[in-house]
């Protein structure tokens, strides 16, 4: 009840013109969808959060490599570093967004203040502030919280898969690199679907995080969906339009996961 009724009332908003105050709103059934497909900006926020989902394999590679080197190598003080990097995940949007804002600072930012002193200060600029790079800093921005989180999920699945099968591994001969692309990668397939249909839900729905930090700034270069979405329900008061934009959107999230799932079962 608590997911089908909302469900069900965005459904009903996006078939009507309401400006979320009115008593008596328009029914204008799929105009609001045509409009949506018809809007340079649906396309413009798409690609960017496409560019985003792409960005955000870094962690899940980064990730995959701590759990590997956490759980094999078993270095000193390893729950504590495993606590310190997943402590970055738990941290407030509005922390993460404030304290990015001031790495990326163009005049007292960490970045440019590294490049400076590497000898590199022609590279520095106003990362949020160029258009040409403020969506790839946001997504690496995002990538530094989010590997920890698929680094406990990897350790998780690590835990999972049977010692007995490395020490058959390794009494046949196979090194390090053998082991992990016959035993460890093979045993972390469930785990692996897990980590990239959450990181793939998380990035195509990102919203505070870009709210926080540019509100979609600057020249519409950081707009995503989700921003477009609250710009045309709580700025414009378009309700009908953004709830259609809203299905639009979910409906993408939904399809994709699906052809995704279809197809690694079909490859098994």
């Amino acid at each position: 009840m608590f997911t089908l009724f909302p469900l069900g009332r965005l459904l009903v908003f996006s078939l009507q013109d309401w400006d979320g105050i009115s008593k008596n709103p328009q029914w204008i059934w799929f105009d609001n969808y045509s409009a949506v497909f018809a809007n340079k900006f649906f396309w413009l926020a798409l690609r960017h959060n496409l560019w985003w989902v792409v960005l955000a394999s870094i962690p899940i590679v980064l990730g995959l490599a701590l759990a590997v080197v956490l759980h094999f190598a078993k270095p000193r003080g390893r729950n504590v570093f495993r606590t310190l990097v997943f402590v970055r995940y738990t941290l407030a949007v509005v922390v993460r967004g404030f304290m990015w804002m001031w790495i990326y600072h163009p005049q007292t930012g960490a970045i440019n203040a590294f490049l400076e002193l590497i000898g590199l200060g022609s590279l520095a600029r106003g990362w949020l502030g160029d258009p040409n790079t403020a969506l790839s800093a946001l997504a690496m921005a995002g990538a530094w919280s989010g590997y920890g989180f698929t680094m406990v999920l990897f350790l998780a699945g690590l835990g999972s898969i049977e010692t007995a099968l490395y020490d058959a591994a390794s009494v046949d001969g196979a090194n390090g690199w053998q082991r992990f692309r016959h035993v460890t990668f093979p045993g972390l397939a469930n785990t692996t679907n897990v980590v990239i249909l959450i990181v793939f839900m998380n990035t195509m729905r990102v919203f505070d995080f870009v709210y926080v930090t540019t509100k979609g700034g600057p020249i519409d270069s950081t707009q995503v969906l989700a921003t477009i979405i609250y710009r045309e329900t709580f700025q414009y008061f378009r309700v009908g339009y953004g709830s259609a934009f809203a299905v639009v959107t979910m409906t993408i999230i939904m399809a994709a996961s699906l052809v995704y799932l279809y197809l690694r079962e079909r490859g098994r």
